[in-house]
């Protein structure tokens, strides 16, 4: 609920606080998204021009659901990269 009257209306829901990931959750996140880089260039270097590229709608919808989630996933928490890396997070166990 915002307190804002310029707001009013415009935003709804609460402010959360900002979440605290561990080492090994950063390493998995990278890890995430370097496979998903995998499978990105896979796919638009090899199967979408292979249906026809975007002209068919099939690889219209899965170029679409690959954008949404690198967007619903933050990218794979992008912002704690930078924080991954400078902790080596990258063979960081489970805890």
């Amino acid at each position: 609920m915002t307190t804002n009257p310029a707001l009013a209306g415009v935003l709804e829901g609460e402010l959360v606080k900002e979440a605290v990931l561990a080492d090994w959750e950063v390493s998995k996140q990278n890890r995430a998204r370097e496979e998903f880089d995998r499978l990105d260039f896979l796919l638009h270097r090899f199967v979408l021009p292979e249906l026809g590229g975007y002209e068919n709608p099939i690889c219209c919808d899965i170029a679409r659901h690959l954008e949404q989630v690198r967007a619903y996933s933050g990218n794979f928490c992008w912002r704690h990269s930078t924080l991954g890396a400078a902790h080596d997070a990258k063979e960081v166990p489970h805890a």
